[in-house]
This record gives C-alpha cells, structure tokens and sequence, in this order.
C-alpha cells in the first residue's frame, strides 16, 4: 500500500470515528433521516484539511461541539429568545456554545480535553498588531474569552488576557 493509499486509509477511518462519536454523544443512532439531516450534520469539517496536528484538535472539539449542539440544544428555543440587535444575537450564540459545550465536558472527561486543548490552541495562534485601547478589541472577541477562561478553565495568556482586561469591567 503506497503513502497516499494509507494517508486516505487513515482519513476514512478518522471520519468514521468522528462521525460515530458524534452518533453517540448526540444520542442519534438514525440511520437515515428523511432530510438527511444526520448526514448533513456532520459534514463540519473537511477531512482533507487535516495537515497538522492543531487540525486534528480542531475537528474533534468541532465534532463534539457539533453533538452537544444536538443533544444539549433546542433550535426553536434558541430562535425564538435570540436578540434582534446583531451584536446582542453573536453574544448570545456565543454563550448557547459555550453552555451546551459545558454540559458535555462535565459529563465526560474526554471532551472537557477536547475543548481544553482547542480553546487553548485557539487562544496561542491569537494575534494582535495593535492592542492599545478599548476599541482594538471587539466585544465579542472578548465576551467569547471571558467564557472560555470562566467556563472552559483555559488560562489565558498575556496577549488574550490584556484583550480581556478591557473588556472585563463592563
């Protein structure tokens, strides 16, 4: 078996437990849904994209964010209490992740990991050109670092933290 036999081998057998976990964490053990809503839901990452192992960390915090959405997460309650302000409507989706991810990371120690080692790697490949003043940091970027630190456990660093810092008061 040559090396692109293997590396697509390898791929399969990573979506295919992937795809499982997904099945389990959700509790969606559908076969076919009518829609192919359960297929379709899976397809949040590109299995060829997964070059270093910073994706691979990506894709297993993505796809088990992506079951505990399912599980954890009811759409027509999330519709119908989501802000109409724009900026009101990302901190809240902001918060509905965070909060459906929680739930599964205290059920299951392997997925706290998962969203431990991502958010962290997240938080080191941050960078700012500039970063003096309130206004160089979106209250989004912010608000999604005050639940990552508080409600994930990450340690920030000093870039993030100074991010955080003018945000942190309001």
């Amino acid at each position: 078996m040559n090396n692109s036999n293997k590396s697509a081998n390898l791929k399969e057998k990573l979506k295919q437990a992937l795809t499982s976990t997904v099945k389990v964490i959700s509790e969606d053990f559908k076969k076919n849904n009518k829609n192919n809503e359960s297929k379709n839901d899976l397809n949040f990452f590109e299995i060829d994209k997964l070059n270093t192992k910073g994706d691979f960390i990506k894709a297993r915090a993505d796809s088990d964010s992506a079951a505990l959405k399912k599980k954890f997460s009811n759409n027509d309650i999330f519709k119908r209490n989501t802000p109409r302000n724009s900026s009101c409507k990302t901190l809240y989706t902001i918060a509905e992740k965070i909060r459906y991810e929680s739930l599964g990371g205290n059920m299951l120690k392997g997925i706290r990991k998962n969203f431990k080692n991502n958010y962290a790697e997240m938080i080191n490949l941050k960078k700012k050109d500039k970063l003096s003043t309130k206004e160089d940091v979106s209250v989004n970027e912010a608000f999604e670092l005050y639940m990552i630190k508080n409600f994930h456990e990450v340690e920030l660093n000093s870039l993030t933290s100074k991010m955080l810092n003018f945000w942190e008061n309001d």
